[in-house]
């Protein structure tokens, strides 16, 4: 457990509602300074020492580089301060909340499960240097650590251990250190269960993942502590879901393409059809196939740049071809005016480059593809575009990093849904492949 413990007064600091301000602190003992941006503060405990009431500021502090790839990894570093400015109280740690709470019978269950894959592989970092000291230092040490082995990890622990719980209506909360797949695991099998049986589960996201599109839309990246900060001080807010059916035969494309898994597990409709739940996109073209086709070893390492070296392979065949023009008829399911009754609207087009519908206003940091979306309001919007050239994708799409301005553009088509439909025209199955949250 990484920390450095002296005793020190607060001398003078800006106002630390700013991310960009510091606290300057000045040790007791031998007048040292000490440094801290106000946005790497995670909490301050209250502590009692020979009748004294202290405090301890927890903060972030990047590491040391390590290994040959020049990494710098992030560690939770302590201080104790003699006083408490009463600009600082506002990360004042009073109370455990509810939620955390897993002593005495009706304790709450504690589980937390860190994606080993998920983003650049840093999972287990963040737990051993951050959430696990925190843990210790706001007195939550019974819970039960789960280091996923595979892509299936999760939904066997969902079925496994947290659905069973659920039915027996025991309180539970998961923390959950994971891309926006380890939570849309979660919601594919919660969902896939008669939710009249459970009790839902509270749900901690620390986002590790590569897009992070739930977390970057809900706040939760505002800043480096923004998503303990939440763990800490949050309120439960349920998560809007979609669900989407698929023709029989349908399977999930895993394991950089080398293994299918047929969609079975879930319930399926009263025609058969297929079902996956998902709470952040849903999308065929140019999004879904250059998700597919950088979820591999090699694009991985790059992080969120592995999406745009993707979608440049895609833009710009290395044989010289156009870019490809995805075939189908889509049917958009629109609320009439009154918002009173569905009505159907199948676009004109036959051909497609993109076709998104999102619950989340960002799919990864900056990249605003909803700009009308809101955390959680469970509004869905469609981002649709039919084939341009690859210049003209490169601009729409660059333009998605200035707060979302695509969606001025005249070839670009955005607006509330309640639904859409796609009917493939497409032979090759490399063109049929559609993307729920991050999964193909």
């Amino acid at each position: 457990m990484a920390s450095v413990v002296y005793t020190i007064n607060v001398e003078c600091f800006d106002d630390c509602d700013s991310q960009k301000n510091n606290l300057r602190c000045i040790s007791q003992q031998d007048t040292n300074e000490l440094i801290i941006a106000c946005d790497s503060i995670v909490s301050i405990v209250p502590q009692k020492k020979d009748g004294d009431s202290l405090y301890r500021l927890l903060y972030f502090r990047d590491g040391e580089d390590t290994s040959d790839l020049k990494s710098k990894h992030t560690l939770l570093e302590s201080i104790q301060l003699a006083t408490l400015p009463t600009q600082l109280r506002k990360h004042l740690f009073t109370q455990l909340p509810s939620y955390l709470r897993s002593s005495g019978p009706e304790g709450v269950r504690i589980d937390v499960i860190v994606s080993t894959t998920s983003g650049t592989g840093t999972g287990m970092s963040f737990y051993s240097n951050i959430l696990q000291p925190l843990l210790f230092y706001i007195g939550v040490t019974n819970y039960e650590l789960h280091e996923t082995k595979s892509t299936r990890t999760i939904t066997e622990l969902c079925y496994e251990r947290f659905i069973p719980r659920a039915k027996q209506r025991l309180p539970q909360t998961i923390i959950l250190l994971s891309g926006d797949g380890g939570l849309t695991d979660m919601i594919d099998a919660f969902h896939s269960t008669p939710e009249s049986l459970l009790v839902p589960p509270t749900i901690a996201l620390i986002p590790t993942g590569t897009g992070n599109a739930m977390a970057n839309s809900i706040g939760l990246l505002a800043h480096p502590t923004a998503g303990l900060v939440a763990l800490l001080q949050g309120t439960p807010t349920s998560v809007p879901t979609f669900v989407a059916e698929f023709s029989p035969g349908a399977s999930y494309i895993i394991d950089e393409g080398r293994e299918r898994i047929p969609i079975t597990r879930n319930s399926a409709n009263v025609h058969g059809h297929p079902k996956v739940y998902g709470g952040v996109v849903a999308s065929w073209g140019l999004h879904a196939a250059l998700v597919a086709d950088s979820d591999t070893v090699q694009y991985r390492k790059f992080g969120a740049d592995r999406f745009k070296l993707a979608a440049k392979e895609l833009l710009y065949p290395s044989d010289s071809t156009e870019p490809h023009k995805f075939s189908g008829i889509v049917t958009l399911f629109k609320l009439d005016d009154q918002g009173r009754s569905k009505r159907e609207e199948t676009l004109a087009c036959t051909e497609h480059m993109y076709v998104l519908a999102s619950l989340v206003s960002s799919l990864e940091k900056d990249f605003m593809i909803s700009p009308h979306s809101r955390p959680l309001d469970g509004r869905l919007w469609m981002v649709h575009f039919e084939p341009m050239s690859a210049s003209r994708v490169m601009q729409v799409m660059a333009s998605a990093y200035q707060a979302g301005q695509h969606v001025a553009d005249e070839s670009v088509s955005y607006g509330e849904i309640e639904g859409f439909r796609i009917e493939f025209r497409e032979v090759d199955e490399r063109w049929r492949r559609v993307c729920i949250d991050g999964k193909i």
